[in-house]
């Protein structure tokens, strides 16, 4: 069984212009079209039974609507293998009131994404979203380190996720891109260890941009194989969840990259199933 854990799609009718200024901002490239439908065939090629939807809320306004379809993509999960979580924005005021409603409606978790948010992950609004989220049962998935679109600040480095540990200790805290993507030197000196998960997306190998578009050599450098078996090897693979950030990652490479480490039939389930299915209630 294979769960991909981080996985982004967009309204069919939407999905062109999404990807098309995505792929302009980030001086990246797309591998499916961005629907579920989309997702879906990849799966299919992939071998994948599951991924996990993760929104990003750019505006407070968005919240309530987009959990609304988040809680209707999970009704057709048993069909469809996709599930959703929720999200928030920091902006949201009654934040405590709609992450005890998703949660009701079966919701494990939500996905913050502070850069895209405008917003520090150490700022007194994430930190109470994340602490009720907790009180909720809920997993939290924040994008941490730089995002390739927004190189002028990292939102998310390894100092704002300590504040977070030492003042709420949430039990699931996953932190996409192996703890902080672009930070990984620190991430495996002072983070390793830690009572947070890391996902795999988007972190290892090379980043190829579109062509005809250039990107300095610095920002497509990607974690070596050496480093990401390392940081897992310090971290634990009972930590570890199989990301590909689709479809800003092709899914089918992104699973032979983590087999190519040779972590062995015991890491690899925990890797890419049994970690996600303990800490989002993933039940296929």
């Amino acid at each position: 069984m294979i769960i991909d854990s981080h996985t982004h799609t967009f309204p069919a009718s939407m999905a062109p212009q999404v990807i098309a200024n995505l792929q302009q901002k980030a001086s990246s490239v797309a591998y499916t079209e961005g629907t579920d439908a989309a997702l879906r065939q990849s799966m299919r090629v992939s071998g994948i039974d599951c991924s996990i939807l993760l929104p990003v809320m750019t505006h407070p306004k968005q919240v309530t609507k987009l959990n609304d379809i988040a809680i209707q993509k999970n009704e057709a999960f048993s069909d469809t293998g996709l599930f959703s979580l929720g999200g928030m924005h920091p902006d949201f005021e009654d934040y405590g009131k709609e992450l005890e409603r998703i949660a009701r409606h079966g919701i494990t978790g939500i996905k913050l994404h502070p850069a895209y948010q405008g917003t520090d992950l150490d700022d007194v609004r994430f930190l109470r979203i994340i602490e009720k989220a907790a009180q909720c049962h809920l997993a939290i998935v924040v994008h941490a380190g730089w995002d390739i679109g927004i190189m002028h600040r990292n939102f998310a480095c390894v100092a704002h996720i300590q504040t977070v540990l030492k003042e709420i200790s949430p039990p699931k805290l996953v932190l996409a891109h192996m703890g902080g993507w672009k930070d990984w030197d620190t991430v495996e000196k002072e983070l390793c260890g830690e009572n947070v998960y890391f996902d795999t997306s988007f972190s290892l190998g090379a980043y190829e941009p579109p062509k005809g578009v250039s990107v300095p050599p610095a920002q497509r450098r990607m974690l070596g194989k050496e480093q990401f078996c390392r940081i897992v090897g310090k971290h634990g693979f009972e930590k570890i969840l199989f990301g590909s950030d689709s479809p800003w990652s092709d899914q089918a490479n992104s699973i032979a990259q983590i087999k190519a480490c040779g972590f062995g039939e015991n890491a690899n389930e925990s890797i890419f199933h049994k970690n996600a299915q303990n800490v989002f209630h993933i039940n296929k």
